[in-house]
C-alpha cells in the first residue's frame, strides 16, 4: 500500500552493514558458516541441568576474574576448567584465574564429572572489553535497517489506530557499555534482513523500504512493538541493556513487526488484534525471536561477528527457550486446555500455554528435521501469507465462539502441518485442539494453491538479502 516517505533516522555516524551479496570474509578462527553453534534440541527435551556457573568478579586492571556456581547433583570429583587463554585447571567452586591479555574477551568452560560416568559443561563470558563492530564489513546501506537515533523523532501511527506512547524517547550512549550502538545497530540491522527472508519479503513496506526504529520506553519494564506506525518501532525499557543485552527480546518484538505487516496486500496486523490475537502473533514471535537467533549464530562468520558476541547472543535464546519448554509442560500437565481468547477482565493471559505449545511444536519438528529454521519458517509464513477475508471472519478477532476457537485451532495446525509438509492433525488432538476436518482441508488446499507464488516472492527477495 503506498504510504508517504519519513525522514532518515540515523545517528550522527555510519552504520556500516553487509552488502547485500554473496560476500566471503577472512577471520584469523576461520569456520565453516554453516559450523551449527547453536541449537534447541537439549533445551526442548534434554535432562535437567544440575551445573551453573557465573563470573562474580572482574577486575579489569589486574585481570583476575572469580567463578561461582555449582552443581546440584554434588560430584566428588573436581571440576575440569578450560579457561578460553589455552590454560586449564582442576578444582571446585569458587575458582579464580589470571588473565594476561585484558584486550579480548573469554569465553570459560567448566565441565563437571559425575559419580555415573556423565558429565556437564556450562559455558560463561569473561568480557574485558566491549564487543566490536565485526570485521569486514562495507559501508553500504540496506532496506532493511534498524536505527538507534540519537534525537527524537516524529512516530506516526499508519496502519492501526492506536497511539504511540507519549512516554517514548532515545537511548544515549550510556545505555551500551557492554556493545556500542553501532554495533547494536549491526546486529539487529542483520536481524532484521534474516527476518525478511523468513517473511519471503512479504511485508508492507515505505518506499520500498522496512525500516525499524529501536527507542526507549523509560517507564516500560519489558519490550514491546510498535507494528502500526511510521517509521515501525521496537521499543524496550532500561532493561533491555542494563546487565547483559536481551538480543532474544530484541529479534521477538521486531518479529512481531515483521509478522503483523505480513502480507503485504493484506496484513494480519490490526485485522485480528484483541483477545484473540496471540495464538497467531504470539506464536510467530516466539518462532521469528529463536529462529532468527539461530540463523545468525549459525552463520556468525558469514556476518562477520566473532565468537564472543555470537556466544553472548546465544544465551538468550536458550533461555526463553527454557519458558517455553516449562509452558509446554504446564499445558499438558493442566489438562491440556486449549485456548485462544485472552480475557481481557482476568488475569493472567489464558492463552500462553497455547501459543507457547504450539512454538514448542514448531521447534520440535525443526530439531527432528535437523534441516535448520529457514526452510520450515518460509513454508510457515507462505501458507500464512493467504490471509484474506474469508480467515479474517473465520478468525473472528473481537468475538468468541466454539467455532471460532475450532476455526483458530484447525488454522495453525495447518499452518505447521505445511511448514513440515506432514499432517500434524493428530498431534494436535492429541492435546485437544479442537479441529474442523473440513476447514483444515480447505485451508491447506489453499495453501498448495499458493506456493508457487509465494516461491517465487522468496526467490525474487534472496537477491536482496545477505548469503547465509
Amino acid at each position: 500500500m503506498a504510504m508517504k516517505a519519513h525522514h532518515r533516522l540515523g545517528r550522527p555516524r555510519s552504520l556500516r552493514v553487509l552488502a547485500l551479496v554473496p560476500v566471503f570474509l577472512v577471520s584469523s578462527c576461520a569456520a565453516s558458516p554453516a559450523q551449527e553453534t547453536l541449537d534447541y534440541a537439549e533445551c526442548l527435551s534434554g535432562p535437567a541441568k544440575t551445573l551453573t556457573a557465573s563470573v562474580a568478579e572482574i577486575d579489569r586492571e589486574s585481570g583476575d576474574i572469580q567463578c561461582t556456581g555449582g552443581d546440584a547433583a554434588q560430584p566428588h570429583q573436581p571440576f575440569t576448567w578450560e579457561w578460553g587463554d589455552g590454560e586449564r585447571s582442576t578444582g571446585f567452586f569458587p575458582q579464580t584465574h589470571r588473565y594476561k591479555d585484558r584486550n579480548r574477551n573469554y569465553i570459560v568452560s567448566v565441565t563437571s564429572h559425575h559419580a555415573d560416568g556423565t558429565s556437564e559443561t556450562e559455558s560463561v563470558l569473561v568480557r574485558f572489553v566491549p564487543f566490536s563492530l565485526p570485521a569486514g564489513t562495507t559501508d553500504l546501506l540496506n532496506d532493511t535497517r534498524v536505527d538507534i537515533p540519537s534525537r527524537m523523532l516524529r512516530v506516526r501511527p499508519t496502519r492501526a489506530p492506536y497511539n504511540v506512547s507519549p512516554s517514548l524517547t532515545i537511548f544515549d550512549d550510556s545505555f551500551f557499555t557492554a556493545c556500542n550502538g553501532e554495533t547494536v545497530e549491526y546486529v539487529l540491522t542483520v536481524a532484521a534482513a534474516i527476518q525478511m527472508d523468513l517473511a519471503n519479503n512479504n511485508v508492507v513496506k515505505i518506499d520500498e523500504r522496512f525500516e525499524q526504529v529501536l527507542l526507549r520506553d523509560p517507564k516500560w519494564r519489558g519490550m514491546y512493538s510498535v507494528w502500526y506506525s511510521d517509521p515501525v518501532c521496537l521499543a524496550s525499557g532500561d532493561t533491555g541493556f542494563q546487565g547483559t543485552i536481551e538480543w532474544s527480546s530484541f529479534f521477538h518484538e521486531m518479529g512481531h513487526n515483521v509478522t503483523l505487516n505480513s502480507p503485504a496486500e493484506y496484513h494480519w496486523g490490526f485485522k485480528q488484534d484483541g483477545s484473540a490475537n496471540t495464538i497467531y502473533s504470539e506464536t510467530l514471535a516466539q518462532i521469528f525471536q529463536h529462529a532468527t537467533a539461530y540463523e545468525l549464530v549459525n552463520n556468525r562468520d558469514t556476518y562477520g561477528i566473532g565468537p564472543d558476541l555470537a556466544f553472548d547472543i546465544a544465551r538468550s535464546p536458550r533461555a526463553s527457550m527454557d519458558i517455553v519448554r516449562r509452558s509446554y509442560v504446564d499445558y499438558r500437565k493442566n489438562g491440556c486446555r486449549f485456548c485462544s481468547w485472552n480475557d481481557e477482565k482476568t488475569e493472567p493471559d489464558e492463552t500462553v500455554n497455547t501459543f507457547m505449545t504450539l512454538a514448542y511444536k514448531f521447534f520440535e519438528h525443526a530439531e527432528k528435521d535437523a534441516h535448520g529454521y529457514q526452510e520450515p519458517v518460509k513454508r510457515l509464513m507462505a501458507f500464512l501469507q493467504r490471509f484474506n477475508p474469508e480467515w479474517d471472519k473465520g478468525f473472528s478477532a473481537r468475538s468468541n465462539s466454539p467455532q471460532a476457537e475450532q476455526f483458530r485451532a484447525t488454522l495453525m495446525s495447518a499452518a505447521l502441518s505445511y511448514a513440515f509438509d506432514r499432517d500434524l492433525r493428530q498431534e494436535f488432538r492429541e492435546l485437544l485442539f479442537p479441529i474442523d476436518d473440513e476447514v483444515f482441508r480447505q485451508l491447506m488446499d489453499s495453501g498448495t494453491a499458493g506456493e508457487s507464488s509465494a516461491q517465487e516472492e522468496g526467490a525474487d527477495a534472496k537477491t536482496d538479502e545477505p548469503s547465509h
